[in-house]
């Protein structure tokens, strides 16, 4: 299914608020990169074992995707993540381990579109708010 900027954040969001995987996975093109200031991933396959390790770290995840900037093929949106870290949190460059607490993400997210379908996903975000107290402290 393609859905363009247009309609990409309801989508995203409901799926994501849904935990349905596929239709996550069904917004984005076969070789979609995503780029998250730790490193490059690319490939549906990266997209599913990302978004699973997030909602199984995050069981209550809820997300709300607000756009600012919508053209044919580019998006810009703040995201709006609260959930509980309950289960590790298994990044691309390590695991962090569950601090109990609930948690509330903002991160901004730029996407760009080919055909209908997200090709290039770069988000910005502080991770502090996901480690452990004695972690937030180190500087």
């Amino acid at each position: 299914m393609t859905t363009g900027s247009n309609g990409y954040a309801a989508r995203a969001a409901s799926a994501f608020n849904r935990r349905d995987l596929e239709a996550m996975l069904a917004l984005v093109s076969e070789d979609v990169s995503y780029f998250d200031g730790i490193g490059i991933q690319t490939g549906r396959e990266a997209m599913h074992k990302r978004e699973l390790a997030l909602l199984e770290a995050f069981p209550d995840a809820k997300v709300i995707l607000s756009p600012f900037v919508v053209t044919d093929d580019r998006l810009a949106l703040i995201v709006f993540l609260t959930g509980t870290f309950t289960a590790p949190l298994v990044l691309s460059d390590r695991v962090i381990p569950p601090h109990g607490r609930h948690i509330t993400l903002y991160y901004a997210a730029h996407l760009t579109f080919r055909d209908g379908l997200v090709i290039r996903e770069e988000v910005f975000f502080d991770r502090v708010v996901l480690m452990p107290l004695a972690d937030q402290s180190e500087g």
